[in-house]
């Protein structure tokens, strides 16, 4: 049957009447089709159920498994990617050599009119990793009349591991994603001494420093023109959590915090604050009371209650709207929307940390109002579209025909962040408009394209701001990284183990961004000989354009 309406040519059919049947037949067999899919996946596990239950088996799972669609836009960001012809480089000009050996030929076996010509170079990569134990010998002096012992010191003595062991500990831990257990194999077959409390006492030293830098880095990327924000699932003491990812083209920190709403984003903007996330009542406040829509009588309550605008916790201020005001806390909605306005309030009247100007995301509810503008990622808004699955053969040129449409203008945009001009801007506002019209013959194309309409304003922000990247792919990667480390460590145990993760892996990232030796730059860390601070260096890349 779907077979035979392929043949089906909608451009030879004169009749709008015809066609206009046609084209909701059409669309009805793609709804049943669907349906018809859903319900004998349905029908076929309620089987395996009652099999079950009867002592036999349900139906077995081959391997391997049926792919499932890929709903990714590699493929047309492909085409638009201009083909550069690679060359190979040469390496040893870029290569740091550490040390020169001339090889000397043994004359004896050259012919008597052989001439040196020249030399050449050879150039080997190796790598020393051997285990050191210094012993120092300690000079002891005594004086009777001050009844005083005098020890001397020995130069670059940093307790009973030394330095290089320490970073070694702490990159291959946080950078390698090696899990501590098999650290403590790889140590002790190398004849280190150590216990896996020593282990875990070098991982977690020096944590108020490292959580410190990380806030700062945050404080320095905050400066830029634009922040990117991505959320992911992590493991904290077996319970779910989320790792909220900021980042931009000079910063990139990480959050793992108990959940991912906006009040958490706040929390994660300000550096997650020791005391928690503040709230204060203030005109910033009631302004976003009335964006919420909170009627007049809470209002009042609230402004009553609050109107000293002391700076509360969120635990306090939920105590205290408890006793006071237990009808309000009841409409768990609203009651949030409230929670969410006082924290707004702080928001935008702290001075610690610079509010985002652009914020550039997916279409997930808890980013709106966080930012000026707002942008969201034209890769996201592609997936709608890579998602449809017609079945009729007609319906798939349809979607065909709009998604090249839809990357030629993706190509429009990528050109004006080039060259930006007003003129410019008002073409592509036009071929907007004339490319997302809702009147395509396949019917959930035209759902789709009715969500992209929806979010015109969020997708042209880049219109008004050429600087800011088309998609939210860089947050999206870093996001892997917590991934990752979810996959190899399964799930940090504690909240000091949680933050320590989260600004090694803030701080090794964001030297990675900033072409910075992560190993030597934690080496100086540890060893308190660091000639560059992270986020000072954050800060002039941002400044220097």
């Amino acid at each position: 049957m779907l077979e035979e309406l392929s043949h089906i040519n909608f451009g030879s059919i004169q009749d709008e009447s015809i066609k206009s049947t046609l084209r909701v037949l059409l669309n009805l067999i793609e709804s049943q089709q669907k349906k018809i899919l859903e319900q004998s996946e349905t029908i076929q596990q309620l089987k395996d159920e009652i099999n079950i239950l009867k002592g036999e088996q349900g139906r077995p799972t081959f391997n391997p498994k049926k792919p499932s669609k890929n709903i990714s836009s590699e493929a047309h960001l492909n085409k638009i990617k201009k083909k550069v012809k690679w060359k190979k480089k040469g390496k040893k000009k870029e290569l740091p050599i550490d040390k020169r050996e001339e090889c000397k030929i043994d004359k004896s076996l050259l012919p008597k009119d052989a001439v040196f010509k020249k030399h050449e170079t050879l150039v080997q990569q190796d790598i020393v990793f051997k285990r050191v134990n210094t012993e120092f010998q300690i000079e002891v002096w005594y004086s009777p009349s001050e009844n005083k012992t005098y020890r001397s010191r020995p130069e670059g003595y940093s307790g009973y591991f030394g330095n290089e062991l320490k970073t070694f500990v702490l990159m291959m831990h946080n950078f390698a994603d090696i899990t501590q257990s098999k650290l403590l194999e790889l140590l002790r077959g190398m004849d280190i001494e150590i216990s896996t409390g020593s282990l875990q006492n070098i991982l977690s030293s020096n944590k108020d420093t490292w959580i410190k830098e990380k806030q700062d880095i945050i404080k320095s990327g905050l400066q830029g023109s634009f922040t990117q924000t991505d959320t992911t699932g992590a493991k904290v003491a077996g319970e779910l959590w989320h790792t909220h990812v900021l980042c931009s083209n000079n910063f990139m920190s990480f959050s793992t915090l108990e959940g991912k709403s906006r009040r958490h984003l706040l929390y994660a903007l300000q550096g997650e604050p020791e005391n928690g996330l503040g709230l204060v009542y203030n005109e910033i406040t009631k302004k976003y009371l009335g964006h919420f829509g909170i009627s007049k009588i809470h209002k009042e309550q609230l402004e009553n209650l609050f109107k000293a605008q002391d700076i509360l916790t969120e635990i306090e201020f939920k105590k205290k709207v408890s006793e006071s005001i237990p009808d309000l806390v009841s409409k768990k909605t609203t009651f949030n929307w409230v929670c969410d306005a006082f924290a707004f309030g702080h928001y935008h009247s702290q001075k610690d940390y610079r509010q985002v100007n652009i914020l550039i995301s997916d279409n997930a509810p808890e980013y709106n109002l966080i930012a000026d503008a707002h942008g969201l990622c034209w890769i996201h808004d592609a997936r709608n579209y890579n998602k449809l699955t017609p079945f009729v053969a007609y319906h798939k040129e349809v979607v065909e025909k709009f998604q090249d449409d839809y990357w030629a203008f993706y190509e429009t945009l990528l050109s004006y962040k080039k060259n930006p001009s007003q003129r410019s801007k008002q073409k592509i506002i036009t071929k907007f408009d004339q490319l997302f019209v809702p009147d395509t013959d396949y019917f959930d194309l035209n759902k789709q394209i009715k969500k992209t309409l929806k979010n015109k304003d969020k997708l042209l922000t880049v219109l008004d701001n050429p600087q800011i990247p088309l998609h939210n792919n860089l947050s999206e990667l870093a996001a892997r990284y917590q991934v990752r480390k979810r996959d190899i460590c399964l799930h940090t145990m504690t909240r000091l183990g949680t933050k320590l993760q989260d600004a090694f892996m803030s701080i090794i990232n964001t030297c990675k961004m900033n072409r910075i030796n992560a190993y030597s730059y934690i080496k100086n860390r540890v060893a308190g000989t660091n000639e560059i601070y992270l986020p000072d260096l954050v800060l002039a890349n941002i400044h220097s354009g």
